[in-house]
């Protein structure tokens, strides 16, 4: 009888380590930033990585743009950016490259430092949100760059 509570047990535990480890809804993760301060007209690049069990993450990708500045906080529309055609994978990486005029500030007018002379403007402290949409119309969990300081002139 304890034999075969024994043999129960290990076949269980390998049922489990069977399954898929992939979920349908999309899964995305930050696995590195170019910099977390950004100059005047410096481009940002974003590695992520991303899991899909059908392996369809290539319907639409979506950047969120926050300014968390106290005079000016601001919550831009998400953006939509075309993923490249490849092959299905279960497991990839997406590179974003961000130009800093189209595609970190995207036209934000800066916040001027009241009473400087000559007028300087505040940096902006933003946060970025990353969300991939499959085919199958899962979007994806969101992965964010919290604190970006990016400079403005």
């Amino acid at each position: 009888m304890k034999l075969l509570i024994v043999f129960a047990t290990l076949a269980l535990l390998l049922a489990a380590c069977g399954k898929d480890k992939f979920q349908t809804t999309p899964q995305l993760k930050i696995k590195s930033v170019s910099t977390k301060h950004l100059a005047f007209n410096e481009p940002l690049s974003v590695l992520l990585e991303f899991t899909d069990k059908e392996g369809d993450v290539s319907d639409s990708f979506f950047i969120i743009r926050q300014r968390l500045n106290l005079h000016n906080p601001l919550t831009m529309p998400p953006l939509p950016y075309p993923l490249p055609q490849y092959p299905k994978a279960q497991k990839g990486e997406i590179e974003v490259n961000l130009d800093f005029q189209t595609g970190v500030i995207l036209a934000l007018e800066p916040i001027r430092i009241p009473g400087s002379n000559p007028e300087q403007n505040e940096p902006d402290t933003m946060i970025l949100k990353f969300v991939a949409k499959d085919k199958g119309g899962h979007y994806s969990d969101t992965a964010t760059v919290d604190n970006l300081i990016v400079e403005r002139q």
